[in-house]
């Protein structure tokens, strides 16, 4: 089939980003262009069409009937050709390693124990798991973050999403609840040994974190009586200390999903306490829409989905 008047990738491109910002020169920045390269591309484009994209009056643009009617071609076009272009990509390699950075506790209680069914629906997009503090982001293959952050939080220069929000609750072994008797009230659990997570730094600084000190405030309890049973430095540690029957873990949602399920573990309440934290998934700006970085998003949130 010969195509004799078909328009440029370029000046499609060029008209699309002019709709979304109706300003030539915002959509010349966003595709490192000049103003008058896009000014260009649409006079070509209407041109090579035969019709006006674009009324123009004083220091404004607006689309015209014609040019309502080309946007949504043009888009379909467009992310059906990116998604193409991406998928050829990783089919030759250039795009099969996909480095995941992720605090290690997640990525052992959460993460992990849920990448079988990644891999059974990405087979050809092999992950690399980064437990470094932070992500650089320099990897062209792909590179991204799964971050605990406050809520709303702003990641300057990122692509960020909203992933996973905490809540925390007291948990132990059902032979533990067994020797002490159940809980019914808040109060109750200070008869209980506790672990606790030890406060870790970072660059000085005091890294905030889902503790028992926050929840024994929000219920109104002192905490200068605990009956400490032992100390940890990471999450994990502390839900694992818990399964073996060595006290009461302050437990996170994100965390302890299959040991609920399993019944090897217990709430001591039912109620959860809802946290300020959570987890953002992260990336370079655009490369959410990259075949490997996109599919593991996706089925991120699908997780997320079912777990809740």
């Amino acid at each position: 089939m010969a195509f004799k008047r078909f328009p440029s990738v370029a000046s499609l491109r060029g008209f699309e980003a002019c709709v979304r910002h109706l300003n030539f020169s915002q959509a010349a920045t966003e595709l490192h262009v000049t103003q008058s390269a896009i000014s260009h591309q649409i006079r070509q484009l209407e041109e090579l069409l035969g019709i006006e994209l674009f009324e123009r009056t004083a220091g404004a643009i607006k689309l015209t009937p014609n040019g309502v009617e080309l946007l949504p071609v043009v888009r379909v076009f467009l992310k059906d050709m990116g998604r193409l272009v991406d998928r050829f990509e990783h089919n030759r390699g250039e795009g099969s390693v996909l480095e995941v950075f992720v605090h290690d506790s997640f990525a052992s209680t959460w993460l992990i124990p849920r990448l079988s069914k990644f891999h059974h629906l990405q087979p050809d997009i092999r992950l690399k798991l980064n437990t470094d503090e932070f992500a650089r982001f320099e990897n062209p293959n792909g590179q991204l973050a799964i971050k605990l952050g406050e809520q709303g939080a702003s990641w300057s220069g990122l692509y960020s999403e909203f992933v996973l929000a905490e809540r925390i609750f007291p948990v132990c072994s059902p032979t533990l609840i067994e020797a002490l008797g159940k809980s019914f009230t808040p109060a109750d659990v200070l008869r209980y040994p506790l672990i606790l997570r030890s406060r870790s730094t970072l660059n000085g600084q005091r890294v905030s974190s889902p503790s028992w000190d926050y929840w024994l405030n929000k219920h109104g309890l002192c905490g200068e009586s605990l009956n400490c049973a032992l100390t940890v430095p990471h999450s994990s540690m502390a839900v694992h200390a818990a399964l073996r029957g060595l006290g009461v873990a302050m437990a996170r949602t994100s965390h302890i999903f299959d040991e609920l399920k399993s019944g090897s573990l217990q709430k001591l309440f039912t109620d959860e306490l809802d946290t300020t934290t959570g987890y953002y998934f992260l990336c370079a700006p655009g490369k959410q829409k990259s075949y490997a970085i996109q599919a593991f998003l996706d089925w991120l949130k699908e997780e997320v989905r079912e777990a809740n």
